[in-house]
């Protein structure tokens, strides 16, 4: 692989008792910093709120997983228009602050707006408690473009968003990604893999069958989970330690993948009552972040300190369970503080049809093709646009190093060029 580089922008959110600052950084030469501080303390916080309806009304008015072409000008005006309104809440209407922005961006990212070039790489850094939804921001756009016509213009005019242009990589303070940027294959190049799941949602089904069948041979697949055996591994054993086999054996090499299709519900009063629902072999089991957390505490202590990587995390949030925007970072948090390379989930649930088409877009990319992890969520995002017009890839957010990686086998090269150097 190639030698991991900067990022092309840095955004980071610093936050005082009384107030929110943004702080954006770029790479190329010539482009000076920007400090700009948010309008009311709880900006953020009214953010993720305007965020969680605005998704909620945009899911409504996606109607099936391929959006017509008659539908595409209001699913955009839609989309464009949640990012200006979350501009509002963070910086007001100041002409001089989003005149500022918008300068930063087009100098900083002048490429961005080509699909023929490599995409950049923007980093936004931040607590827990107030993180920016920098993907869903029309900084590379932010007047909306004319009505769309069709598929081509639709695809063009989305890429204002910075989600649809840019390779983002988040990082959540002070949850660090641990980990190499590498995730190993057993023999025959299969990567080890686990799969958790609520056996009653279509999609959940629709993973686990292309789990099993078109990626059989590049994925050794533990589960599914629940199963029906009284005996083996807890929810809380299988993700301290990826080792452990449900029929009570263990791995020589550990879960590298773990994968959730199930539901997930968020209360904005208390993050740890957050709750993982699954169900399988007339089984079922609803566990609360508090719950799973103070089990990691009694794993840990109890046992001899992990001297191996643990597995990325991929949770799809999809079906009737109710995950709010304001609320979703705590599921990267309790994973990333277990020491995860990383994870990947949803702003919001997401339709079950819409979760199983962008999982395998995703693993299509990240398991076969063997792309790095942001240019596989990225593209993810890119291929519901194209093939289906449906944007609401843009709300699964990645928090992992985006060269993360499969190993390739001695047979296999790697398939994608560097990235240019636009300083």
């Amino acid at each position: 692989m190639n030698r991991a580089q900067p990022p092309d922008v840095v955004v980071r959110v610093v936050t005082t008792r009384d107030a929110a600052t943004l702080e954006f950084t770029a790479r190329r030469q010539g482009v000076p910093p920007l400090r700009v501080t948010l309008v009311g303390g709880d900006a953020l916080h009214r953010a993720r709120q305007e965020l969680d309806a605005g998704l909620t009304r945009l899911k409504d008015d996606l109607r099936s997983l391929a959006v017509e072409d008659k539908d595409l000008d209001p699913a955009f005006q839609s989309l464009h228009g949640l990012g200006r309104t979350l501009l509002f809440i963070l910086f007001g209407a100041q002409q001089r602050v989003l005149k500022g922005l918008q300068d930063f961006w087009r100098a900083a990212l002048p490429w961005a707006a080509n699909p023929a070039l490599p995409p950049p790489l923007v980093e936004c850094v931040g607590p827990q408690d107030s993180f920016l939804p920098l993907e869903f921001l029309p900084f590379l756009g932010i007047a909306p473009a004319p009505a769309v016509e069709n598929r081509d213009g639709f695809v063009t005019a989305c890429r204002t968003l910075v989600g649809f242009s840019c390779v983002v990589r988040r990082a959540m303070l002070p949850a660090p990604v641990r980990g190499g940027t590498t995730l190993r294959t057993g023999p025959q190049g299969r990567l080890p893999a686990r799969y958790l799941y609520y056996e009653h949602l279509d999609g959940a089904m629709a993973e686990l069958a292309w789990f099993t069948g078109p990626a059989n041979a590049h994925v050794d697949l533990e589960g599914p989970y629940p199963h029906a055996a009284d005996t083996g591994p807890g929810l809380a054993e299988q993700i301290f330690d990826p080792r452990l086999l449900l029929d009570g054996g263990r791995r020589e090499l550990p879960d590298q993948l773990q994968h959730f299709a199930c539901h997930c519900y968020t209360r904005s009063d208390d993050p740890l009552a957050a709750e993982i629902e699954l169900s399988g072999a007339g089984r079922h089991s609803r566990t609360t972040l508090r719950t799973l957390g103070a089990d990691l505490v009694t794993l840990g202590v109890t046992h001899d300190e992990r001297d191996f990587d643990l597995p990325l995390v991929v949770m799809n949030a999809c079906g009737s369970g109710r995950m709010r925007a304001q609320d979703a970072p705590s599921f990267p948090y309790l994973f990333l503080m277990n020491g995860n390379r990383g994870f990947i989930g949803t702003e919001t649930e997401i339709p079950d049809d819409v979760a199983a088409a962008f999982s395998e877009a995703l693993y299509e990319r990240f398991l076969v093709r063997r792309l790095p992890l942001g240019r596989a969520l990225l593209e993810s995002r890119q291929h519901l646009l194209h093939s289906l017009g449906n944007p609401l890839g843009l709300a699964y957010a990645a928090y992992a190093d985006p060269d993360l990686h499969i190993q390739p086998t001695t047979e296999e090269q790697p398939r994608v060029p560097a990235r240019a150097d636009h300083s």
